[in-house]
């Protein structure tokens, strides 16, 4: 039995020491100092236990046995701050002053131990070897130390048991649940041994404290996707970042996100960690507008704000696994801009429809075997207008001529309307036929007709519908127009002359 617990012994030694060699390398701004700080402890208990068993100096072996019960209790204490740090909680300075003075109180103690016995009653003349260290009597306090130690491992566990329990669907956070439980059965099982076996010369409680520090530096140190992230400095780099972001596991699932998501959209984290991202993207949806294209047409919603994501694969080191990073760029701005250079592009300002340059562009991309057809329109008496009423009654004309060609149109799915010219307009049709047209025609002459000359808008109108193949768009334009144009000559010149006969009876004429 006993070489049994002198290779147990060994083997948990160098467990103590392997992660003192990678933890030097980490940043000295890393947020989970206290990990770094827990593996320092136990290494330094390791120390002190292989002092005791290797020297033959009494007072040596004495000592570096009595400095095992301070270090077993900052053990703890920095075992239950590295559980606030891995579930991203602030150790609470008040816990840091009270933890700090019971330390002091403990190594007191265990220095004076030789006056007192409080914690092991015997006296350092009574010490042969390391082991009438472990077969002596405890001292009076001892129970207290043992329960203060004891007390903070638990609350630690009960923190982090709480936390997986809520993140149990991250893939990761799986993993840590499944150490924690093969650590706990491993401390519960050696400090029953402790208990059973009463001339046993190893400290059972420091070896299954190293075995649970050791299993807590494997899954947060090498394991942990976001701990890998912050340590690694990256998180600092994402947390300052301009760009919103999330973090997925290889199934997808969340495992976080930036903060900016709550601050901005009032976006509960905590409630989509470990779900998939798509019922993130769902609410996300509420708020603005997420795209992966700068497509302007198909973007309604103008008093959002508008995003563009990139998404990419990413792995580790240290992590035999992978994730996605999905960033989100706020394109508001830009998506303003664009929509401003659409309109001024594709767009006529004084009547909000499409312009030249948009049905030219839009005809070119017409196929021989669409089913078009085509209106032409023409603003009569634009010139009269100008110059008898001016510019101002012009400009009212033409746009009121525009709103009566959307309101006539507005039922007709597959068609396109420009204004094309100063007083010329084109709608463009698919799939209609001359009847429908000819109603368009009628639709539009009696909604703009009156009885009051000034409230009239006197339009031509021409159409023209595709018969064969070999009829272009350009065709059936030409055709329309020389339609329009036969009714210009009959209603033009006498809706001019209305208009002068009108103005000359008011006398209120400009020039």
């Amino acid at each position: 039995m006993k070489v049994l617990f002198d290779l147990i012994l060994l083997a948990v030694g160098f467990l103590s020491f392997l992660p003192v060699v990678y933890l030097v390398k980490t940043p000295k701004d890393m947020k989970y100092n206290c990990l770094k700080y827990l593996m320092y402890t136990t290494f330094t208990w390791s120390i002190l236990i292989f002092i005791e068993r290797l020297s033959e100096n009494t007072s040596i072996i004495y000592y570096a046995h009595m400095l095992g019960y301070p270090l077993k209790f900052l053990l703890a204490s920095f075992l239950l701050c590295t559980v606030y740090n891995y579930i991203e909680k602030v150790f609470p300075k008040k816990i840091y002053l009270i933890l700090g003075f019971i330390f002091i109180i403990e190594f007191a103690l265990a220095i004076t131990n030789n006056q007192f016995n409080f914690f092991l009653a015997l006296k350092i003349e009574n010490v042969e070897s390391y082991k009438s260290l472990y077969l002596a009597d405890n001292g009076s306090l001892f129970i207290f130390h043992l329960i203060a130690s004891y007390l903070l491992v638990l609350i630690a566990v009960v923190y982090l048991v709480v936390f997986l329990s809520k993140n149990k669907q991250v893939r990761h956070y799986q993993l840590v649940t499944r150490t924690l439980v093969y650590s706990s059965f491993v401390v519960l099982l050696f400090n029953l041994l402790q208990l059973v076996t009463t001339n046993i010369t190893v400290d059972l409680t420091y070896i299954s404290l190293v075995i649970v520090t050791y299993a807590l530096y494997q899954v947060i140190y090498h394991k942990d996707m976001i701990f890998n992230l912050k340590t690694s400095g990256r998180g600092e780099i994402l947390s300052n970042m301009r760009e919103m972001y999330i973090i997925t596991d290889r199934t997808r699932n969340v495992v976080e996100m930036s903060g900016l998501l709550n601050e901005k959209y009032n976006i509960d984290i905590e409630s989509f960690i470990g779900k998939n991202v798509e019922l993130l993207f769902n609410e996300l949806k509420t708020k603005f507008v997420i795209s992966k294209a700068y497509d302007i047409e198909t973007q309604n919603d103008l008093n959002k704000d508008h995003y563009h994501i990139r998404e990419k694969k990413f792995t580790l080191k240290g992590i035999n696994d992978y994730g996605f990073m999905i960033l989100l760029y706020d394109e508001t701005q830009v998506f303003k801009l664009l929509r401003e250079l659409n309109q001024l592009s594709n767009y006529d300002n004084m009547t909000g429809l499409h312009n030249r340059n948009y049905i030219e562009n839009y005809l070119q991309s017409l196929k021989k075997e669409d089913n078009y057809s085509v209106v032409s329109l023409d603003l009569n008496g634009l010139k009269a207008n100008n110059d008898y009423l001016g510019h101002e009654r012009g400009d009212y004309l033409l746009k009121e001529l525009a709103n009566n060609i959307k309101a006539v149109m507005v039922d007709y799915k597959n068609k396109e309307m420009a204004r094309i010219g100063g007083d010329e307009f084109i709608v463009v049709l698919i799939d209609e036929d001359e009847k429908t047209l000819n109603k368009i025609k009628d639709d539009i002459i009696k909604l703009c007709d009156s009885d009051s000359i000034i409230d009239k808008i006197s339009v031509s109108i021409g159409t023209a519908v595709k018969v064969t193949n070999e009829d272009s768009v350009y065709v059936l334009i030409k055709k329309a127009d020389e339609n329009m144009y036969k009714m210009k000559e009959k209603t033009s010149k006498q809706y001019s002359q209305e208009i002068v006969k009108y103005v000359t009876n008011k006398d209120d004429y400009i020039r």
